[in-house]
């Protein structure tokens, strides 16, 4: 007899495939279903493959084969009059602390398939041309009718039903989630061309002017790039056929360069939209990806923000299910992922509206733009803002039940709610180990910091306590000046990067931001808030 099904995702796109691969990761039974026979087109999808988004990939297995599909963005430049542009370099600012820095432009349909493809070895299925044609839940589960290709229907019991079936969600609208928001009065045409021009290949640029925006993504392949014009004005005719001889005019209207289109790949038009899910969870149905939030392309946030709900909830649903955890875990994903859209989508909405309004404010900046971009992006503070706004590097739980401070907050270094950042260390045998090496499996990982200099004691206090803590739960692993016993941090560059001056305690949760941290190390409060919020251990240190 088949195991019963414990989630059934709804939606193929990278949102639902990270989903569905870290749920079976985790050891659930998933099935996955699209309606589409095949993939969509990849001339409008997503390219940006943000840092953050990377380093979730790294924990899965597959950055590498990720970035084999793309190519690295080395900059963003504000196109200036006179062949003149104001740059952003995406590789600055090494304290960011991640193992790989900038930006990465990948077609959707190869991150897709690089994602699909870890599917069978997790004993996952992609069953494509099935849809879901109707679901009723109750305190047990969701029985969910689904339609195959040739029209029979299925009946499909699953304790949990996700929905990541995009903006016209099935799985939102019948839980009777709203979707809040509204569709700009704008609208966008996209070109995916060969473009000769002086620009470099590698690099993004951005052409404000009074008669609108040009952003142009590089794409891999020789002098290619995705050119999209956002217009502060409705389409002539709803859904009209975009001609070369429209494109290329427009084009030139707004970009202050020369340049020659060589190939037209394909030509669009198509209208933006600004939308947030009121909730993100009704009783056993979740929502991530496009079917709880959808906004303006602006900084390439939207794909990059639906893997990282996926990455969020994945390891919640999966304790959850497995009973290694309370029922009210769950209710920290909406408390912690909801505010993220909510901030996104208000950031591209005002961002939307001053560059591409209709008023004379928004008017003034689309001129005034050029040389705000030449003074903004020669600060280094205003550098590292962006940096660490796009790279979704600096997203933080603070205020999240999981988040809780022990002790002092650090000075310097993130606190309980940040993101983890990644360090070097060097093995037992002399080899350097990336922290996020140790972030692969599945389960929490706590850091015992045993302090930035050679002692003897407090490192065996460190493994003491390391040995009582550790169960099949938690991994946990000791950080000193010396290899004894864990790992070493010679030159004390990862106490540095944690903000550690003694010694101190940080629990890294599945999704690789910090839970608990403890400074210094307070071995009975730490104990009791890893057995109330995270693990459920024996012979854990208690008082």
């Amino acid at each position: 007899m088949a195991r019963p099904l414990d989630a059934l995702v709804v939606g193929a796109g990278p949102t639902g495939l990270t989903l569905a691969g870290e749920l079976a990761r985790r050891g659930l039974t998933v099935r996955i279903v699209d309606k589409a026979l095949e993939p969509p087109s990849d001339h409008s999808r997503a390219l940006a493959v943000q840092a953050r988004t990377l380093e979730l990939f790294s924990m899965m297995g597959i950055a590498d084969a990720a970035m084999e599909h793309g190519m690295r963005v080395m900059g963003l430049n504000v196109l200036l009059p006179r062949g003149r542009r104001a740059r952003l370099p995406l590789l600055s600012f090494p304290e960011l602390s991640t193992p790989i820095p900038g930006l990465f432009v990948i077609q959707q349909l190869d991150t897709e398939e690089v994602l699909a493809s870890r599917l069978p070895r997790l004993g996952v299925t992609l069953e494509r041309g099935v849809e879901l044609a109707s679901s009723s839940q109750d305190s047990a589960g969701v029985t969910c009718s689904l339609r195959h290709a040739d029209g029979e229907l299925e009946e499909v019991r699953s304790s949990w039903l996700l929905g990541c079936d995009g903006a016209h969600s099935a799985v939102r609208k019948g839980a009777g989630i709203p979707f809040e928001g509204d569709t700009y009065d704008d609208h966008c045409m996209l070109g995916d061309l060969v473009v000769d021009w002086q620009l470099p290949d590698g690099e993004i640029y951005i052409s404000p002017s009074p008669r609108g925006i040009a952003a142009a993504f590089p794409v891999p392949g020789r002098r290619r790039f995705r050119i999209v014009l956002i217009l502060p004005e409705a389409p002539p005719v709803r859904n009209a056929a975009v001609s070369l001889a429209e494109f290329e005019s427009t084009m030139r209207a707004i970009i202050p360069v020369p340049f020659q289109i060589e190939q037209a790949i394909v030509l669009s038009r198509y209208r933006l939209h600004h939308r947030v899910a009121a909730r993100l969870r009704s009783g056993r149905v979740l929502l991530a990806g496009d079917a709880a939030h959808i906004h303006s392309p602006a900084g390439g946030q939207g794909m990059n923000t639906g893997i990282q709900d996926a990455f969020n909830l994945a390891w919640k649903l999966a304790a959850v299910q497995q009973g290694r955890m309370p029922a009210w875990l769950l209710d920290t994903y909406e408390q912690e992922r909801l505010p993220v859209a909510r901030r996104l989508v208000d950031f591209t909405d005002r961002l939307f509206g001053f560059l591409a309004g209709h008023g004379p404010l928004s008017h003034t900046l689309r001129v005034l733009a050029p040389r705000l971009a030449i003074r903004a992006f020669g600060l280094a503070p205003v550098q590292r803002r962006i940096l660490g706004f796009v790279s979704q590097l600096k997203i933080r739980y603070r205020k999240s039940p999981l988040s809780v401070q022990l002790g002092t907050p650090p000075a310097r270094g993130p606190r309980a709610g940040d993101r983890a950042p990644d360090v070097a260390l060097r093995g037992g045998a002399g080899e350097e180990v990336h922290l996020f090496e140790l972030l692969r499996d599945p389960e929490p990982v706590l850091l015992l910091f045993a302090g930035p200099r050679a002692d003897g004691a407090s490192g065996e206090r460190a493994r003491s306590l390391a040995a009582r803590l550790a169960g099949p739960d938690l991994k946990v692993v000791v950080l000193g000046a010396t290899e004894a016993g864990g790992y070493a941090d010679p030159d004390g560059r990862a106490h540095a990067t944690y903000g550690v001056e003694t010694t101190a305690a940080v629990l890294v949760r599945p999704d690789g931001y910090i839970g608990v941290r403890s400074d210094p190390i307070d071995e009975g409060e730490l104990g009791r808030a890893l057995d109330r919020l995270f693990t459920r251990r024996t012979g854990a240190a208690r008082t």
